[in-house]
């Protein structure tokens, strides 16, 4: 289970740590979804700030699984947000999306603190 556990922590990062840097950068396409969903820019820089900082703790995470679990932890209001958002702005595919990322990102939190507590 810890290669499984290894992979989804992957995958998270690979998903997570490039968005977080096109937020805080400015990415052309980030100001446009943001502007095309009508939303202060401020929010994606905060997101993009969140997400950097829980992508830093997954990668922690390697060594202490409480770590890994407080970064899977903090993208779960980020992904409540985006999921949100891509429901009410969005075709229903997007929103679905988000949501699955959601529930990977509360489940493998969950996951990491039974593990840390031996559980």
């Amino acid at each position: 289970m810890n290669v499984a556990a290894a992979i989804v922590q992957c995958l998270l990062l690979l998903f997570f740590l490039p968005a977080a840097v096109l937020k805080l950068a400015g990415h052309r396409h980030m100001r446009e979804e943001f502007t095309r969903f009508r939303l202060p820019y401020a929010l994606a820089r905060c997101a993009g700030a969140v997400e950097l900082l829980a992508c830093l703790l997954l990668l922690a995470g390697f060594r202490q699984a409480f770590c890994a679990a407080l970064g899977a932890c903090l993208l779960v209001p980020v992904m409540i947000g985006a999921s949100w958002i891509n429901f009410t702005r969005r075709p229903p595919a997007f929103g679905w999306g988000t949501l699955v990322l959601l529930l990977v990102c509360a489940g493998f939190a969950a996951f990491c603190l039974t593990r840390e507590m031996g559980t």
